[in-house]
């Protein structure tokens, strides 16, 4: 599949193009998914992103119905919520990661048709042209959410920090999700040491 390019953005750029909407240091999620980009003034925020090589790059974490991007040098933060223009969701993605990986269509999803760009493990979903789920899996990148939650992570130390609940009966294996059901993963196992082996939020194209 095609790879696309985008130009680089230093990171004032990145964030000016984020609306200036004040937002608390916590993984809950935005009351409205609007096109709109929402700003966390935290100075701590940075603590459990994914470092780029580029240390003027913004920093990436993950978080239910959004994906955060954090100036390393000041430590703000700004998310990109479910209904942010695919343009923009990629481009501060690729700010953070680098080139996708791999871009394409899949028209077989239980929503409907959706676009992805995979950066390595994290695919991005779109429908027209709207950023609408995230979905991660493997060691690369390594990502969290900014309460620590990642691949590797353990039960309990996701219900330390997110109030989930199993799923019962789950077709993809045992499976979690948040109370409100807007943020969900895998385990390897049961019990509190079972580890995380994939991440997801919105609308994923999940075939159960």
């Amino acid at each position: 599949m095609g790879m696309i390019r985008f130009a680089s953005l230093t990171v004032p750029m990145l964030l000016a193009a984020c609306s200036e909407t004040p937002l608390p240091n916590t993984a809950a999620p935005n009351d409205t998914a609007t096109a709109e980009a929402v700003v966390n003034e935290s100075e701590g925020a940075a603590e459990n992103m994914a470092v780029p090589a580029d240390a003027t790059a913004p920093l990436l974490n993950l978080a239910p119905e959004a994906l955060s991007l954090v100036d390393p040098q000041s430590g703000r933060a700004r998310e990109l919520a479910f209904g942010t223009a695919r343009e923009m969701t990629v481009t501060g993605a690729t700010a953070a990661l680098g080139k996708p990986s791999d871009t394409g269509r899949n028209g077989e999803c239980g929503e409907g048709a959706m676009d992805f760009v995979e950066f390595g493990g994290l695919t991005l979903w779109f429908q027209q042209d709207k950023f609408v789920g995230w979905f991660l899996e493997g060691a690369k990148p390594k990502l969290t959410t900014a309460t620590g939650a990642g691949i590797g992570s353990t039960r309990k130390e996701v219900a330390d920090a997110l109030a989930i609940s199993d799923v019962p009966d789950s077709s993809l294996g045992r499976e979690f999700s948040t109370d409100g059901g807007d943020f969900s993963g895998l385990l390897d196992g049961a019990g509190d040491p079972a580890k995380v082996t994939a991440l997801w939020s919105g609308q994923a194209c999940i075939f159960r």
